[in-house]
């Protein structure tokens, strides 16, 4: 509920705003340096922001209503972008009436519309966290992970012989390439044709973190031990995913399908995450966690690797769940 109301607060805010700032007559809308080379009639960029927010409001009260039959990952997710809009919005006319107020509508800096951006992510952040994650019942996580597949207490506690298997993604290793070349050549276009240079260290940055995030992804190692399961990177030696035995509410073997995990490669969605490196699929670990989220590991050396990993998954689960229930 919080959520919902903090992503329709924009709109509250931004009427405020309008009545104690007056509409300037034009806003300037594009920089080729420092100072804007145009700008627009005013009122019509008013409206332009009160259109956004206003639509805004509407999907948040719609994804609040419908929280009880959608996923609430998906709400928590939704909610958050539309207040990130919501509130960009808001802040970027805030700013803009304010500073052509002070300034006039051709000596704004190109860095004050920026503050905008700043203030999306503020309150994507804030509507994120305040939304909180829904833990389901155990009932829902019965009803989610197969009974064949479901982490039962083990009382007898034996070593757990670690299990590890690497797999390399040629997909996501030729996007991690191709994002920072095409992203580097339109920074440098962008440059060339007078954009800002803001602009450019933007499409840059980006550029840099998307190749990064898909390198990182691009060779892994799959790791379980009694402490859980961690995804290592190959390519820089650190722990891009760990999954607690404490977390652990079942571990089953499966056949991957892309189609129904939503392509080859990773996949980060708000209810599950995939990483499939065969067009086709192939045999994979599926692990539930105790929060309602998957998570599926395409494993290259076959469906016998597949299976070692998930027993010993279920073993270092079982023993700390059974440590769990004899304290």
């Amino acid at each position: 509920m919080l959520a919902g109301l903090w992503a329709m607060l924009p709109l509250g805010v931004l009427l405020v705003a309008v009545t104690v700032l007056p509409t300037p007559e034009r806003v300037p809308t594009h920089w080729s340096g420092r100072l804007p080379d145009a700008s627009a009639d005013g009122a019509r960029f008013l409206s332009g922001i009160l259109a956004t927010t206003v639509v805004c409001t509407v999907v948040a009260a719609l994804t609040a209503i419908a929280r009880r039959i959608v996923p609430a990952t998906w709400c928590r997710w939704v909610l958050a972008v539309v207040a990130a809009i919501g509130w960009g919005a808001a802040v970027l006319w805030v700013v803009t009436a304010w500073r052509v107020g002070v300034d006039g509508p051709g000596q704004v800096r190109e860095w004050w519309p920026l503050l905008a951006l700043v203030g999306a992510l503020v309150a994507a952040v804030v509507g994120y966290a305040v939304h909180g994650r829904r833990v389901p019942s155990r009932e829902e996580l019965e009803d989610l992970v197969p009974e064949r597949s479901r982490v039962r207490p083990v009382h007898e506690v034996r070593p757990v012989e670690p299990w590890s298997t690497e797999v390399e993604s040629r997909t996501l290793k030729v996007l991690a390439w191709g994002l920072l070349v095409a992203l580097a050549v339109v920074a440098v276009v962008v440059r060339l044709v007078g954009e800002s240079l803001a602009l450019s260290v933007v499409v840059l940055l980006t550029g840099v973190g998307a190749s990064g995030l898909a390198l990182l992804w691009s060779a892994i190692r799959v790791e379980v031990d009694e402490s859980g399961l961690r995804v290592r990177s190959r390519v820089v030696p650190r722990v891009v995913l760990r999954v607690r035995a404490e977390q652990v509410a079942g571990v089953d073997v499966q056949e991957l399908d892309p189609m129904k995990w939503g392509g080859i490669g990773l996949r980060a969605l708000p209810d599950r995450t995939a990483y499939i490196v065969g067009a086709g699929g192939g045999p994979g670990m599926v692990v539930y966690q105790r929060d309602g989220r998957r998570l599926a590991l395409q494993i290259t050396e076959g469906d016998a690797a597949a299976r070692t990993g998930a027993r010993t998954l279920l073993q270092a689960a079982g023993q700390r769940l059974g440590e769990g229930s004899l304290s």
